[in-house]
């Protein structure tokens, strides 16, 4: 038995796909290619290679969490043999990893594997490049060489904007994906990231040509002066000489020699290199300005340069023929729309601020292979929300569960994959009983997705009992018992928790205050029942779901139901005798078909959905829009087609709806505007992004539409433009007031490490206090993550002593969850740096010695705590003294029979 690097399912050693996604398990593992079957940090899985070019081999690789393809660039070793050059690497990276605009590629993630490979994580592209198309399908057409020149200038002019150049433009770093129109959208790769291979071999002699691509070179960049982005835009004239002439301005033996040509002669008239173009002047004329060789007699930027070929292709329409209306070429896809509008009816980009042209409609699209989905499904036949459909029988279980609860709470599990409808199921049944007049309360994660201590539990309670959204008094609690009192002050409590309980009281007293909740919401049902549910009860915090254990294993004697939802894999700990499971399977491809004739063929492939039987709801429901909105062959992957429609998306609408899946689900609009960069038209943006059905208002909030479109957005915003927008977060939270555990998220995706030390210290105190294991483990993880690359950063003044704090506590956590493994190999590690003598050595010894007694290791327990005492002791640290000592009484003294 073998498991799938893709979906994780378990296949035979005879299969050579998997049978779940179809993953070519033949291609995983390569003795030519001891790369691909590796597992990146970040979960990357490399499967193939696809392309080696000057900087590296890229591959094609999956991120298994979200069974979203991505392709991996891996650094040739040549270019970065010594530390200063990885160094270089990281920084250029970094740097790159800024860019957030619809037409360059986003570096996602990037880093350094343990034997030293340096490798860029980015979006994976299914388009081909511009010099395969030319050479495909022979001279352009001149409109389709200004909308595609325009948009890699869009791009160059918001990397310049923040001081990023390309260094190396030529035709196979434009990717050209086809659009709904049939125009194109394109992509501009391997931004700033030429400066690694000039920095490594400066000269333009040396073997093997590294400094650029010296056919696209500016005379400036082959004397080897300073660049600015004015560089960038001579390779674009460059490049556009090309694509009007067919051939390259300069040409000879040697690379030295076209450099040389580059620096000493003027490119001949474009006109005169194939007058059988009739190429128009006022192109040519963009053209040699573009070629000028000094940086002085170009365009200022590229903007400038951008609205000189609108000019350009506008003088040449209006030449041949004169609109009797005005319009608006879309600077993203090259599309003609009305002057009124103010996004583009082909890729929706917004058209604020474009150049109005009076031109006539534009002459139809070059012809583009489309899937048969586009011409079977029409804008007017789809209706979004999709009908509710196929559930009949998972709807008839919930009633049934319903039905069970007669005298005491019966519970209720549903278990899916992300996309196969759970919410929508719950939503359904919960919307028939209201209607037949039962008592329905709702809860779930806390809106920022930070397992908020005790968010869902009270949110439960409040509903249940009817209390006021801040608990109330104890007067509105009077019907409760004492232990229920102490939980709900407890749950209520503002700052920090009630002093004088142990974790395993307070566990007792919260699952106390749920249960009175329930008996009350039952006084309140008048002979009906009660239902709560909690969707996605695996992203709740720890102490909310041990309180909902609890209720389900010794239930109140009242006729309720407690449904929840899961993802599989997460275990609740809940009895089966009290709350049985149904596992959801995906629709069935007949009834997929109902929503379109073309439907039917491509989502019947399990693959797409990454479920075993069926279809995801949700993917049907993002073929629909992607076919809508874009067209062409749809992918095959839910992660990837959600992926693909978000790429597309206008750059105003790319930056909020990353930052409301950054911040959480109560994002206002004024919240938008400080977390987004200014001039963002945030309004708008909104408005697209509702239209899309990637984002929901609810009474002057967002969120957006679904857990994992909020997690594939997170997934592909740009490593550093998302520190960016942590950091805004934990800035605005700090000023509303937000919780501990939301703040300490900012502060450590926000790479924020002294603050977010602090806080993470306390959210992990918080959740031990609580009995909340699972949340104490993920803050001291991450605390150590932060105290680790402090060692090599050096913005702490004692970064060793970080580490030790962590990892010793993160290793006492495991070691209580029953972890040994991992506790013993985290507290090694903290061995290692605690030197020889002194108190901290003591703690982690004291902490080994926990490790083997959970391993039932007597004699490896006493010799850890013998060598704690004498350290301990030599230190003059009483209280680490007393507690060795208590834990050696407790070693020797016999076992109770």
């Amino acid at each position: 038995m073998r498991i799938c690097p893709q979906c994780s399912t378990p296949c035979d050693e005879t299969h050579r796909f998997c049978p779940t996604c179809g993953c070519n398990l033949g291609a995983v593992k390569s003795p030519e290619d001891p790369l691909i079957g590796r597992t990146l940090p970040g979960g990357y899985v490399i499967f193939e290679l696809i392309g080696v070019g000057g900087m590296g081999r890229v591959y094609r690789a999956e991120q298994v969490a979200l069974s979203r393809t991505v392709a991996v660039k891996i650094i040739h070793p040549h270019l970065i043999g010594e530390e200063n050059a990885a160094a270089r690497f990281i920084t250029e990276a970094r740097a790159a990893s800024r860019l957030n605009h619809p037409n360059s590629v986003g570096v996602i993630d990037f880093g350094k594997t343990e034997d030293g490979q340096l490798y860029l994580v980015m979006e994976f592209l299914r388009g081909k490049d511009l010099a395969r198309v030319q050479y495909d399908e022979g001279p352009l057409p001149f409109r389709r060489v200004v909308s595609i020149l325009r948009q890699v200038l869009a791009a160059l002019s918001e990397a310049h904007h923040i001081e990023i150049i390309h260094r190396d433009l030529k035709p196979e770093n434009i990717i050209l994906e086809p659009t709904r129109s049939g125009g194109d959208f394109v992509k501009v790769v391997d931004f700033g990231l030429a400066k690694i291979r000039v920095d490594s071999m400066p000269g333009i002699t040396s073997p093997g040509i590294v400094c650029g691509t010296p056919e696209y070179m500016s005379p400036e960049q082959g004397r080897g002066d300073a660049l600015d982005a004015r560089s960038d835009l001579y390779g674009v004239g460059v490049i556009l000489y090309q694509l009007l002439t067919g051939k390259i301005p300069f040409e000879a033996e040697s690379p030295t020699q076209v450099v040389l040509m580059h620096l000493s002669q003027e490119p001949q008239d474009p006109r005169d290199v194939a007058p059988e173009r009739k190429i128009p002047d006022a192109l040519v004329d963009v053209c040699l300005r573009a070629l000028a060789k000094s940086p002085d007699q170009r365009y200022e930027n590229a903007d400038a340069f951008s609205d000189a070929l609108a000019r350009a292709l506008a003088s040449l329409e209006n030449r041949n023929t004169r609109a009797p209306q005005g319009g608006i070429v879309c600077g993203t896809c090259g599309a003609m729309n009305a002057e009124k509008q103010k996004f583009c009816g082909e890729c929706g980009a917004s058209l604020q601020a474009r150049v109005a042209l009076d031109t006539p409609p534009p002459a139809p699209p070059v012809a583009r292979p489309s899937s048969e989905g586009v011409k079977a499904l029409g804008e007017e036949v789809v209706k979004f929300p999709l009908p509710f459909m196929g559930r009949e029988e998972d709807l008839a279980w919930l009633a049934d569960r319903l039905a069970d609860a007669k005298s005491s709470l019966v519970g209720a599990r549903v278990v899916g994959e992300p996309g196969l409808g759970k919410s929508r199921l719950l939503g359904e049944f919960l919307a028939r009983g209201r209607a037949e007049g039962h008592v329905v309360v709702e809860t779930g994660p806390d809106p920022f997705w930070a397992e908020v201590g005790y968010f869902a539990i009270r949110k439960a309670i409040v509903g249940l009992a009817g209390l006021p959204s801040d608990g109330g008094s104890a007067k509105d609690w009077a019907s409760a018992g004492p232990e229920a009192k102490r939980g709900l002050a407890d749950v209520f409590a503002t700052g920090d928790l009630l002093p004088g309980l142990s974790h395993i009281e307070r566990r007792f007293v919260i699952a106390e205050a749920l249960r009175w909740a329930i008996v009350r919401a039952s006084e309140r049902a008048g002979g009906k029942k009660v239902v709560l549910c909690v969707d996605d009860l695996n992203l709740v915090d720890g102490a909310s779901r041990s309180a909902l254990a609890d209720a389900v294993g010794e239930p109140p004697l009242v006729p309720a139901l407690l449904v929840v939802s899961y993802t599989p894999g997460y275990d609740p700990g809940w009895p089966a005798s009290t709350a049985s499971a149904r596992v959801l399977d995906g629709l069935s491809p007949a009834l997929v078909a109902r929503f379109g004739g073309a439907a039917s063929g491509p989502v019947s492939k399990p693959t797409m959905a990454q479920v075993t039987r069926g279809v995801a709801p949700l993917y049907v429901d993002q073929l629909l829009r992607f076919t809508r909105e874009q067209g062409g062959k749809p992918p095959s992957r839910l992660g990837d087609i959600i992926a693909a429609r978000v790429e597309r998306l206008s750059g105003d609408a790319r930056k909020v709806i990353q930052a409301i899946c950054v911040y959480g689900d109560e994002c206002t609009g004024e919240m938008l505007v400080r977390l987004v960069s200014g001039g963002t038209r945030v309004d708008e943006a909104l408005t697209a992004l509702e239209s899309a059905g990637m984002v929901i208002e609810h009474k002057g909030t967002y969120r957006t539409s679904h857990p994992l479109l909020r997690d594939v957005v997170l997934a592909t915003i740009p490593a550093a433009v998302r520190r960016e927008l942590h950091g805004a977060a934990a800035e605005l939270g700090e000023d509303i007031g937000a919780p501990i555990e939301a703040r300490a998220v900012h502060l450590f995706f926000a790479q924020n490490t002294f603050e977010a030390l602090i806080l993470l210290e306390r959210v992990s105190s918080r959740a031990a206090a609580r009995g909340d294991t699972p949340g104490t483990i993920t803050a001291l993880r991450r605390g150590l993550e932060l105290a680790r690359r402090e060692l090599f950063r050096g913005e702490l003044e004692d970064p060793m002593r970080a580490v030790l704090i962590f990892a010793r506590k993160l290793g006492q956590a495991l070691t209580q969850s029953g972890q040994f493994t991992d506790a013993e190999g985290v507290l090694r590690e903290a061995l290692d740096m605690a030197g020889p003598s002194g108190a901290e050595r003591a703690r982690v010894l004291g902490a080994l010695a926990q490790v083997a007694l959970g391993r039932d290791r007597v004699k490896e327990a006493q010799r850890y705590l013998g060598e704690a005492l004498e350290l301990a002791f030599a230190s003059g640290a009483k209280d680490l003294l007393l507690s060795l000592e208590e834990m050696k009484k407790s070693i020797a003294a016999p076992a109770r029979p």
